[in-house]
């Protein structure tokens, strides 16, 4: 009789079975965002020279949205929707039925998620002032910035409040952080999944203000025990700085020492009663 052998035993089996949606997304989005270029490239349209930032940030958004759908049929079997998935309908339905199950089953989470919108917010104001202090770019990172704040305020919070936060969360924490969570402990979890997401934003800027974001939007996902902590903290921290990229007034006043003194402590108070309540939950 053959023998059976128990599946991801060795640590390359764990890494790869870890690591496969990230490099399935991250391949695919490359490869339609390479394809969406050329194809807009090639259309008849004159003008368009002078949207190049606000086609550029569609076509990023339209490129995420491509790779995500091939690691879709994963998240939506692997996650809490406290329901059967039905396989029969398109795996974008199976989707919105995960969201539309996962919030309904937030009822008593309240709470938790108001909690999550406010760090999300406060930690938000927090490590980019505390980045913008630290005079940090790069000519990727100025590229970057360009592209997200040309687009009108409604285009941006679509693209930056709504996309962005539920594509990455996905690849980022409704996958890769909730596999490597089978296999490791919570600290080792929140610190190579942050890292990871820091990484692909491929500048430092972006890389130190997305690893610090990460990790604590992978302890809103382990405290709360529901995907929608997360998300809720990444669609406020992203609208909130997007919309205060059009008020330099405000960003003038955000960065000084004293309000990163009272964001700090907002975001440590605000971790300190996601954990009790996560304790108590």
């Amino acid at each position: 009789m053959a023998s059976i052998r128990k599946k991801r035993e060795t640590a390359l089996e764990k890494a790869t079975y870890i690591i496969k949606p990230f490099v399935i997304y991250l391949v695919m989005k490359t490869v339609a965002l390479i394809g969406l270029s050329l194809l807009i490239s090639t259309l008849p349209i004159g003008g368009l020279e002078k949207l190049v930032n606000q086609l550029n940030a569609v076509i990023n958004a339209a490129a995420s949205i491509i790779g995500v759908s091939f690691v879709l049929r994963d998240f939506v079997t692997e996650i809490d929707t406290r329901g059967e998935v039905l396989f029969d309908v398109s795996v974008w339905k199976q989707l919105g039925n995960c969201m539309k199950k996962g919030f309904q089953n937030c009822k008593g989470k309240g709470i938790l998620l108001g909690v999550s919108i406010s760090l999300g917010l406060t930690s938000a104001l927090f490590f980019n002032g505390f980045i913008v202090r630290l005079s940090l770019s790069s000519e990727k990172y100025d590229t970057v910035e360009k592209i997200q704040y040309s687009v009108p305020i409604w285009l941006g919070i679509l693209l930056y409040g709504l996309i962005s936060p539920v594509v990455e969360e996905i690849v980022f924490r409704g996958l890769t952080y909730h596999r490597m969570r089978r296999f490791f402990g919570i600290p080792a979890c929140v610190l190579v999944s942050a890292l990871l997401f820091g990484g692909f934003h491929a500048n430092l800027p972006q890389f130190l203000y997305g690893t610090a974001m990460g990790m604590l939007m992978a302890l809103c996902y382990e405290w709360a025990d529901t995907f929608a902590a997360p998300l809720v903290f990444h669609m406020a921290a992203n609208v909130l700085i997007f919309l205060l990229s059009g008020l330099p007034q405000v960003g003038e006043v955000i960065v000084t020492t004293p309000a990163l003194v009272v964001f700090g402590v907002l975001s440590a108070g605000f971790m300190v009663v996601m954990w009790k309540l996560g304790e108590r939950e």
